[in-house]
């Protein structure tokens, strides 16, 4: 098991967002996109629209926030980290 270096609540809120899953978006439109996610909903309006999602559609919900760790981890793990 590996552990994520991005904050949680990034990938949570790129996991919300409205972008397409499996999309290969830039790392500017990744942090465009959970800035304004997290603007719009903030953090516990993101963890809670997630949960609902692995709670409706856990067989959509896993794909999806695979998909959102490995854009955020690419898009916005400090260099060296």
């Amino acid at each position: 098991m590996t552990t994520c270096p991005v904050d949680p609540v990034l990938c949570m809120a790129l996991f919300v967002s409205d972008t397409p899953c499996f999309s290969d978006p830039d790392a500017a439109t990744v942090r465009a996109t959970v800035d304004d996610t997290l603007e719009r909903l903030g953090p516990e309006e993101c963890y809670a629209r997630a949960a609902e999602v692995f709670g409706d559609r856990p067989d959509v919900a896993l794909d999806r926030i695979q998909w959102a760790r490995h854009v955020c981890e690419r898009a916005l793990t400090p260099v060296g980290a």
